[in-house]
């Protein structure tokens, strides 16, 4: 394996590193993905004929880190007004526009707004929709005094979100029109392949951006059942429509040789001429999306009283919408109703180091989703996430516009459903290393890519060619349900089940399953794996055997800690509020002050070393 390099994981990076249980089995490797001695990975057909495709190209310019914007003579720094009870939205917004005429630097990127830690009450919806702004916090706790919090009032009357983050018109490139359409020739254009064949490639160019085109014809819905649900030859509403189903692909031409184009990210689904023909075309609006824009380190709260707290509305903190190579880095929130952060039109983006928790309002249908990737949703990556307290923590609900997400190293606390393809045919949805931590609540502990049936509006089948690597999900189940023209995978998960969704019916059959309850599967992270194997140096690759890494302890009620170099330690909550600062030379052990029940941060920040982070579960009692 390439050498990689000390990383830090915002939480749960003792997944990967540091478990003796780890340690003590035997690693082995899928039958499916090998990876050899210098990072290179070797795929095999499963018996459908299909591979596993690569997910590298998913986050920011396709699986690039997301840059460091330190631009002081480009930064506009501001505090809350001094009246405690006004209203911020206007003072934060002139800021935002101030920046937003400053000139795109090389980099694309024109400056930042600053906000000084405290209280800034909103009342109405802040819009980030210049390319190039950065709007950035002063820390994501909870606590006013020592972070930037963005309080959203009068939460009842805010039905979209706090803050819209890019263009408020999403961007319909999947609508079937545009220039240049030529056909796919290609008899089948295969799940994870980057090219294929057109009729006549003369009007197309290396850097165009186009749309792959994958059209429902009703011999497309019989292949796939109608959607699968069990009541769709009694009660024909529950059949899928040609309406319902829009399968298409934002691609940029990276290669043309004579009528064979090649692009920047493969195809999810099998693109079959038995059941349509597919198709390709210029996208003829590029200018409405917006690139390089930012949201960092703060935290988002929404007011909830009495009055409004059985609000049913598509409320949420924040609303990615027709952006490209963007993120969300660092932020919390809290008491949204429908979702934390809820994407549409939106691709090539990360969400990174994000907590979701404790949504308020009605739980029921449609609210709930801690973190949402809606319609035309691509190439979408989910780094270090938290969520407590939801439904779905994680949902793809954009139908079959949304594919190529990667979820990585998810944390969830208390969900009350399953994190999910939620309907309609998503596709390409990896989910590396996904964690239940915890107390389980009942019917959850739960993800999974199965057949809905009749659930909602006949959502159907959830998600196809999708998988879940080195997942645990503790005593829980996960549903894999293997889909007619397309296969899920399970691949080294641990779980209680791993279970078709309809196990009584003989017609609906088990996803791939390998590994299940097995440890210590290699490479530990796929998507990491993907990325180097593409030579991308991402610092991400989980070292079983990593030398020098500081040693964390875990006692009744406290931690000690002992690393190579002298370093600032650094204790903090799953909510970013911190707890404790130790100072430790080199080799010396350190110990924490006595701490309560509850999940911790512990970061190690060594001189002339990334800094290191593992999360770790503190006991009071023996047990």
């Amino acid at each position: 394996m390439k050498k990689a390099h000390l990383i830090s994981l915002f939480i749960g990076f003792s997944g990967f590193v540091g478990s003796n249980l780890l340690m003590a089995q035997e690693s082995w490797q899928s039958q499916l993905v090998t990876q050899d001695k210098t990072g290179n990975l070797t795929y095999q057909k499963d018996k459908d004929g299909f591979v596993i495709p690569d997910f590298s190209q998913a986050g920011y310019k396709n699986g690039k880190d997301v840059p460091v914007i330190n631009l002081p003579e480009r930064t506009i720094v501001i505090s809350p007004l001094e009246d405690k009870e006004a209203d911020n939205t206007q003072h934060v917004q002139k800021a935002i526009n101030e920046v937003g005429q400053y000139e795109l630097n090389t980099d694309g990127i024109r400056g930042v707004v600053l906000l000084k830690a405290g209280r800034y009450n909103i009342d109405g919806t802040l819009n980030l929709t210049y390319d190039g702004v950065i709007l950035r916090g002063e820390g994501n706790c909870f606590s006013e005094n020592d972070s930037t919090v963005l309080y959203g009032r009068k939460a009842s009357e805010k039905a979209k979100r706090l803050i819209l983050m890019g263009n408020s018109s999403a961007d319909n490139w999947g609508n079937g029109k545009g220039n240049n359409q030529v056909n796919i020739t290609t008899q089948k254009v295969m799940p994870g392949d980057y090219s294929f064949q057109v009729t006549d490639a003369s009007a197309y160019q290396i850097g165009d951006l186009i749309c792959i085109k994958y059209p429902t014809t009703t011999e497309w819905l019989e292949a796939v059942w109608y959607g699968g649900n069990t009541k769709r030859n009694t009660d024909e509403s529950m059949k899928w429509k040609i309406k319902d189903i829009d399968i298409s692909y934002h691609r940029y031409v990276t290669n043309v040789e004579g009528n064979t184009i090649e692009v920047d990210a493969p195809v999810f689904y099998t693109l079959d001429q038995q059941y349509a023909q597919a198709y390709i075309y210029k996208i003829e609006n590029p200018g409405t999306v917006r690139h390089n824009v930012g949201i960092e380190n703060l935290h988002i709260s929404l007011e909830r009283s009495p009055e409004n707290s059985t609000a049913n509305v598509d409320q949420n903190c924040i609303y990615m919408s027709s952006l490209e190579n963007s993120w969300v880095k660092g932020v919390s929130m809290s008491g949204f109703v429908h979702a934390g952060i809820k994407t549409t039109s939106t691709t090539r983006s990360t969400i990174e180091d994000c907590y979701a928790i404790d949504p308020s309002g009605l739980c029921t249908g449609g609210t709930y989703y801690n973190f949402e990737n809606y319609h035309r949703s691509q190439l979408i990556l989910l780094k270090n996430c938290y969520a407590r307290n939801g439904r779905h923590h994680y949902i793809s609900n954009g139908c079959a516009t949304t594919s190529g997400i990667v979820v990585l190293n998810f944390r969830s606390e208390l969900s009350l459903a399953q994190a999910e393809g939620h309907r309609l045919w998503s596709q390409g949805i990896l989910f590396d290393n996904w964690k239940e931590l915890g107390t389980i609540k009942s019917n959850a502990g739960k993800i999974g890519m199965y057949l809905r049936d009749n659930m909602g509006s006949g959502h159907g089948w959830g998600g196809t060619n999708s998988v879940f690597w080195n997942c645990d999900v503790q005593g829980g189940a996960i549903y894999l349900d293997k889909v007619p023209t397309g296969q899920n995978y399970a691949i080294g998960c641990t779980a209680k089940t791993i279970r078709r969704y309809r196990n009584t019916m003989s017609e609906y059959m088990d996803g791939y399953i390998e590994g299940q309850n097995c440890k210590n599967l290699q490479p530990a992270s796929l998507y990491e794996a993907q990325r180097e194997a593409r030579g991308i140096s991402t610092g991400l690759m989980p070292e079983v055997n990593r030398e020098n890494t500081p040693h964390i302890i875990v006692e009744i009620n406290r931690v000690r800690v002992k690393s190579q170099k002298d370093a600032l330690i650094s204790i903090y909550t799953t909510n970013g509020s911190m707890v404790q600062t130790l100072k430790s030379s080199t080799n010396n052990w350190v110990e924490s002050v006595p701490l309560n029940d509850d999940f911790y941060i512990v970061r190690v920040e060594e001189a002339g070393r990334k800094a290191y982070s593992q999360k770790v579960l503190i006991r009071t009692t023996g047990k």
